[in-house]
């Protein structure tokens, strides 16, 4: 027996008629049978994962909860990894794309700030990828995953950086500069999400960072007078 879902899912009609004719809707309405049965997957997924633990749901429990097989879960996904970065990588681009797009006037820094406003803050303003975003980032296994991927772009980011300073893509004072962002950017995130990842904060602690990388690491730190007669050593 196939459940609702299922049902829905194999897009089976009535017949349509004595002359057979065909509706011409029937593919879209396919299609978004389609649609609704992933996004259901997707939602029970994360409701899951929440109040259990990633590691801890099965798929058979989020084929159950969508009310599908798991032989149907798996025509739309490949493993649990899929459900819970789906909407990311659906949405995902390259930083260093993002910030050759900028202005051509914006130094580094301030490209890879607004960029950053752009494309990360804009899409952890949906509620659905920011919840599952927090799945991701407590979960110890996902978080791995997903900083081993955010170092992965370091490179496109420094070429971006070498490009905007006119210097050689290999620059090492590009690279300097793309594994400060990258980190601090990672280290804000940590924090952020630590905090109870309220949304509108996070414009406020990326510009902290990103006042703290153009300021320089240290507060300028007054000069002691040097006592008369001492000697330096």
């Amino acid at each position: 027996m196939h459940t609702n879902a299922e049902r829905q899912d194999s897009g089976t009609s009535a017949p349509s008629g004595m002359l057979g004719a065909v509706d011409p809707c029937l593919p879209g309405l396919r299609e978004r049978k389609k649609v609704r049965t992933r996004e259901a997957l997707l939602d029970a997924a994360l409701d899951l994962f929440e109040r259990k633990g990633f590691d801890a749901t099965t798929i058979e429990e989020i084929a159950a909860a969508a009310d599908v097989s798991p032989r149907t879960f798996f025509r739309y996904f490949e493993s649990k990894l899929d459900l819970v970065m789906a909407r990311h990588e659906a949405a995902k681009a390259e930083l260093g794309d993002l910030v050759a797009a900028r202005p051509a006037d914006e130094g580094p820094l301030e490209a890879m700030r607004h960029a950053l406003q752009d494309e990360l803050v804009g899409r952890l303003g949906d509620a659905a990828a920011a919840r599952e975003f927090q799945v991701m980032m407590t979960t110890p296994s996902l978080r791995n995953r997903a900083r081993e991927h955010f170092y992965e772009e370091e490179a496109g980011l420094a070429a971006a950086f070498a490009a905007r300073l006119g210097r050689d893509a290999d620059d090492l004072g590009a690279r300097i500069i793309a594994g400060s962002v990258a980190s601090a950017v990672w280290e804000v995130v940590t924090r952020w999400i630590s905090e109870g990842a309220d949304v509108d904060r996070l414009t406020g602690m990326l510009d902290d960072a990103f006042d703290l990388l153009a300021g320089g690491f240290e507060p300028p730190v007054a000069r002691r007078p040097v006592a008369r007669g001492s000697r330096r050593r």
